[in-house]
């Protein structure tokens, strides 16, 4: 025996007594009734008794203190060593439970298993039980196992590290046992806490589905067509079947999950989807009074994992979900699939602190059913233009989201894009826009999809857009931003057709990308922007505006000011105290281009800045007119005229004229006592502020009150 143990470099062996049933042990501190058996090729390292944090120790949740525990770490040859239990009788035909408690950190690649022998200094005799699935680090994971053994004898179980990766072997080895029982399985079966004793077993595989699908919990059988998993940081307490919750009704249920905070699902079986289909999930179900549990619906693609899973609406904790003032009763949701696969429909408890005794979810039934096609979409005319600076600009838009991640996709922004300097600081203004901001780590794959448009085999059409990139999305050299044409605004492979690259640029006046493009065949066709990215991490995109014309032929063209109106002049109407303007409306636009024939100007006529008038529908090259009356008080003095010629929104430059009324006076004119003169002659030149020292002749006499009134008149003397 000495030299069996030798050869596989048991440390810390001691005789292996046999113990009675139940058995159960927490590795908290030191024990010599455990034994270690190192199988490595070159033993070395193997289990030991650890508490230090600062030495590896194992910290649930990435805690900064250990939990005490039997751990094995950084073996110096491949691992290959058990933790051995004492033995205990176990009887032929007689089920027994085996329950463990472990945990792994630093996302080692070593395996941990659960064994059982009748020799246990005899690594070649081991049977696998079962791999203890530790799919994530720091958390702490509980389970249970049933075995029956072939016949009578003294058994005794190990956990067995082994490191069967490729690549260096020897240092990549942090596994921890934390706890271990064994127990006979009386009446065949052993529920789990706070679960209904007649509920069986869940299958070990997801079931196949059919579609429609209805299903009602109410009974365990068939709540038993469902998955469970678990994914709380320390998993205890999950959903269940209950013949009587809360309201007295069966149900699928969760409640208190005493343990930890709750992230657990309820997974259905899986169904065949297909790309560009909707497919409605209808739910019937209700919470528990001060219920702080959370309910989300999400969905698997491929197979079911806490990193698959897909959200599609958080549903909340006061169940059933309402929405709006009046409270309407929310209780569809619809999934787009994004590809051919198969899919699963979860619902997510989440309860992020600790938690409450009243949490309380119940699902009662569960509906899954395909949604009818729908009438097809009535394409848009042509020429056809949109600027995305409002929000409601992108009605007839649509984002369709092909990521491995479906967490952002394209949206209006209010906020919108903010052009930055090479320092960083913000240049210019904010510009509201569709915007696209990363998918954080995950491969990009987003679609900004346009109305349908109706296009004609051998007709050449024009795209155009203005668009920005952030900074990182220029020099990562990662994200690939083009325009595509397709035929299914749902089925990413309907857009096969490349009209172009847009180019990757911050500056946001700038000269907007164009495409040209022709179809082979008449139809409907949608134009995408599609932003993609392998890291994720710099896939930003900002889309202003959208035209889409037939080349040459009423393709939307870019409002351009006109010229300013010519010959504009204002004339004294002495004896109706009024002033005449005049002018000749534009007829070229500033690019000296000839205005349309049928172009409608709008004329606004100004004193200063006060608007006099709006004239409406003027030709081009038409004259122009507008009087201006006066009081005998507001006739005289100073006045200045302006007219602008608005065309298409767009306003010309200000044509000016001014004026100087002036009226007759006689000898001994009356200068108010607060007023402020001056004096010019009929020539324009100053000559003070006296008419009593001034020489015979005739001269322009300003007075200003002080209240701000002015007049002017003309003196002879």
């Amino acid at each position: 025996m000495g030299l069996l143990l030798a050869l596989f470099g048991a440390t810390n062996a001691s005789a292996q007594s046999t113990v009675e049933l139940p058995y159960s042990i927490t590795f908290d501190s030191t024990n010599d009734v455990w034994t270690v058996l190192d199988a490595s090729p070159s033993p070395g390292t193997s289990w030991v008794f650890n508490n230090d944090w600062g030495n590896d120790g194992f910290c649930i949740g990435n805690a900064w203190t250990a939990t005490p525990s039997y751990c094995i770490r950084t073996d110096s040859g491949e691992p290959n060593d058990y933790y051995v239990s004492p033995s205990f009788s176990l009887k032929a035909g007689k089920t027994y439970t085996v329950k463990t408690s472990s945990g792994t950190m630093y996302s080692t690649p070593a395996t941990l298993s659960v064994e059982y022998t009748t020799t246990p200094t005899n690594a070649a005799s081991f049977t696998k039980l079962s791999d203890i699935s530790m799919p994530s680090s720091g958390a702490q994971y509980d389970n249970s196992y049933d075995l029956t053994v072939p016949e009578d004898g003294l058994y005794s179980f190990a956990f067995h590290a082994t490191n069967t990766s490729a690549g260096d072997k020897s240092n990549w080895v942090y596994l921890y046992a934390l706890g271990f029982s064994i127990e006979e399985k009386v009446g065949g079966e052993t529920p789990d806490p706070g679960t209904d004793p007649d509920q069986p077993d869940p299958p070990a595989v997801d079931q196949d589905g059919t579609l429609p699908y209805d299903m009602t919990f109410d009974s365990a059988e068939k709540f038993a067509t469902w998955t469970t998993m678990d994914n709380s940081d320390i998993p205890g307490v999950t959903w269940a079947y209950t013949a009587s919750d809360f309201a007295g009704k069966p149900a699928a249920h969760m409640g208190p999950d005493a343990t930890s905070g709750t992230c657990d699902w309820l997974v259905s079986p899986k169904f065949e989807l297909k790309e560009g289909k909707s497919y409605k999930i209808t739910v019937d179900a209700a919470s528990g009074p001060n219920n702080e549990l959370n309910l989300i619906l999400d969905y698997f693609v491929g197979s079911k994992s806490a990193d698959n899973q897909k959200t599609i609406e958080w549903i909340g904790s006061k169940l059933p979900k309402t929405e709006g003032e009046g409270g309407k009763v929310k209780n569809e949701w619809i999934l787009d699939a994004n590809k051919d696969d198969v899919y699963l429909f979860a619902f997510r408890a989440l309860n992020w602190g600790a938690n409450n005794a009243n949490d309380a979810v119940s699902i009662y039934s569960v509906k899954i059913e395909e949604m009818a096609e729908g009438k097809p979409d009535a394409p848009v005319a042509l020429p056809y233009e949109v600027s995305f600076e409002k929000e409601e600009s992108v009605s007839g838009w649509t984002a369709m989201d092909r990521s491995a991640s479906t967490a952002s996709t394209w949206s209006w922004n209010s906020w919108g894009y903010q052009e930055y300097g090479a320092d960083w600081n913000p240049v210019g203004d904010q510009h509201p826009c569709v915007g696209f901001s990363s998918d954080f780590n995950t491969d990009a794959n987003d679609y900004w999809v346009s109305p349908a448009f109706a296009l004609e085999a051998g007709k050449t059409y024009v795209a155009k857009a203005h668009t920005a990139n952030n900074r990182s999305c220029v020099e990562s050299g990662t994200t690939s931003f083009t325009m595509k044409l397709g035929t299914n605004k749902k089925m990413q492979s309907s857009f096969d057709k490349i009209l172009g690259s847009i180019e990757l640029n911050t500056v946001y006046d700038r000269t907007p990308s164009t495409f040209e493009f022709t179809v082979e065949k008449a139809g409907n066709y949608y134009v995408a922007f599609h932003i993609s990215d392998k890291t994720g991490a710099n896939a930003y995109g900002y889309i202003f505006d959208f035209s889409l014309a037939e080349k040459g032929s009423g393709e939307p063209e870019v409002p351009v000011a006109t010229e300013a109106a010519t010959g504009f002049a204002a004339a004294e109407l002495t004896a109706e105290k009024s002033v005449e303007l005049t002018w000749t409306n534009p007829t070229k636009d500033v690019d000296g281009k000839d205005l349309p024939a049928d172009a409608l100007l709008t004329v606004k006529v100004y004193e200063g800045e006060e608007l006099l008038a709006t004239q409406d529908a003027q030709a081009p090259g038409s004259k122009g007119t507008y009087t201006k009356e006066y009081t005998a008080d507001t006739f005289a003095g100073e006045h200045a005229y302006k007219v602008v010629v608005v065309y298409k929104d767009k306003e010309s430059e200000a044509a000016t004229a001014t004026l100087t009324v002036v009226v007759d006076a006689i000898n001994g004119v009356v200068v108010p006592t607060d007023a402020k003169v001056s004096v010019h002659t009929l020539g324009g030149a100053a000559v003070g502020n006296n008419l009593s020292t001034l020489g015979k002749g005739t001269y322009i006499v300003t007075m200003k009150r002080a209240d701000g009134t002015m007049k002017t008149v003309k003196v002879t003397k």
